[in-house]
């Protein structure tokens, strides 16, 4: 059946959203997903609004206190107050966001907010990663959501939607004057709630296919451990099968991603030595090639390559088999450049890098004493990634930079009575 799936019914579906309850407050109350936030970051955005959501959804408790209990508590404190209300009927509320990102370009993009099912990763799964996670920050969101009983930022998805139709039905609803308009965080945001028929349309829609997690690995897999967690309050239990998400279409035209070129840290190496190095795995590239990567040197001077055809990788031990993942230019860089020709010159069993998707910053910190070069890549395409995630492989850490961010705070999903 059309977006139906065994046991679950619709993958995703409209939910009834906690959110902010006086609209013109949104500009000085939303934040940047938690995890690029710098405490310089956090302390503006509290400065702004002392109800700004990352008090909540990044919380820094006063000394002495739990910082997840402090967040529960702030939450609660909110709600009494009246600062946040509920939805009253299931809803999906359409973001679409203008702005101008880091590579100049000034895009607009729209995407929904709905309610996802929490399905374990195996293969064949309708969820599908591209990136590994850790223990530590999985911890973290899961002490936070036991604390709060909330999904309080989304997962960013996307949706190949091969025919178009929820790029087509969200241009249809994202009309007439919207619930709020906020300008925040680089960008101007308008919010639709939608309600009824065309809210179950484009939760249909979106149950239709598979779907690519673009950000919010880490969420994603502490929603499916939750969903699994027989120590959660009955009253949970029912809204755990499901977490908080946003999606866009690929046919999106302000969907983009950005390259996340390398600052190796260290002595500055020398041009010469790098190139006689690289020889064996690059070769320089002609005018009409793409390269693979460019290599910045503190001179100001770079040096544009491509793998070689015949290129021995025996070495490249850290280079995954898969050819998904294998012929990606970021993993040629980690695995081949920065391994087997920058780490060997500087003497060193590993490096600390740095990542910018500023292609200017990239080059003004390849003039640094510290920095021994920098490299240059294409960014990944929609097409890699939603190639190595249908091989069930990963790419290397810091493979995408997608933009625009999501922004927290638009809405937020209570486990209780979704």
């Amino acid at each position: 059946m059309t977006g139906m799936m065994a046991g679950i019914g619709l993958m995703f579906k409209p939910f009834r959203g906690l959110r902010f309850a006086v609209p013109e407050t949104l500009s000085d109350r939303l934040a940047p997903p938690y995890d690029v936030i710098t405490t310089e970051m956090r302390r503006e955005l509290v400065k702004r609004d002392s109800h700004n959501i990352v008090n909540l959804d990044l919380p820094l408790a006063p000394l002495g206190e739990n910082e997840y209990k402090y967040a529960a508590d702030l939450l609660g404190i909110w709600q009494r107050r009246g600062e946040l209300v509920r939805e009253a009927d299931p809803s999906v509320y359409v973001l679409r966001t203008t702005t101008r990102l880091d590579d100049g370009r000034n895009v607009t993009r729209t995407g929904v907010f709905m309610a996802v099912a929490a399905l374990p990763f195996a293969p064949g799964s309708r969820v599908r990663p591209h990136e590994r996670t850790h223990a530590g920050p999985k911890e973290d969101r899961r002490k936070l959501t036991i604390a709060t009983g909330a999904n309080l930022s989304p997962i960013f998805l996307l949706a190949p939607d091969r025919r178009g139709d929820i790029a087509a039905t969200l241009e249809k609803v994202a009309v007439g004057k919207p619930w709020a308009t906020a300008d925040a965080l680089g960008g101007h945001h308008e919010i639709w709630i939608i309600k009824g028929p065309m809210a179950l349309r484009l939760a249909t829609l979106a149950s239709d296919e598979n779907v690519y997690i673009a950000d919010g690995h880490h969420r994603y897999e502490t929603a499916v451990y939750l969903r699994e967690d027989r120590d959660l309050p009955k009253k949970w239990v029912a809204g755990a099968q499901q977490t908080l998400a946003h999606l866009v279409s690929f046919k999106d035209p302000g969907l983009a991603i950005l390259p996340t070129h390398r600052i190796v840290e260290g002595k500055p190496l020398e041009r010469s030595a790098v190139l006689k190095a690289a020889n064996p795995y690059f070769a320089r590239a002609l005018p009409e090639q793409t390269p693979t990567l460019t290599v910045v040197f503190r001179d100001g001077s770079e040096a544009a390559m491509t793998l070689r055809e015949n290129a021995d990788l025996t070495a490249a031990t850290d280079l995954p088999q898969h050819p998904s993942v294998r012929e990606l230019p970021v993993a040629l860089a980690d695995a081949v450049f920065i391994k087997l020709v920058a780490e060997p010159l500087l003497k060193k069993k590993s490096v600390v890098l740095r990542y910018t998707p500023v292609e200017s910053e990239a080059r003004e910190a390849a003039k640094s004493e510290k920095v021994a070069l920098a490299v240059l890549l294409p960014p990944t395409t929609l097409e890699q990634v939603q190639a190595v995630s249908d091989a069930g492989e990963y790419m290397p850490p810091k493979s995408t930079f997608f933009a625009p961010k999501v922004p927290t705070g638009v809405v937020m999903r209570l486990l209780e009575g979704d």
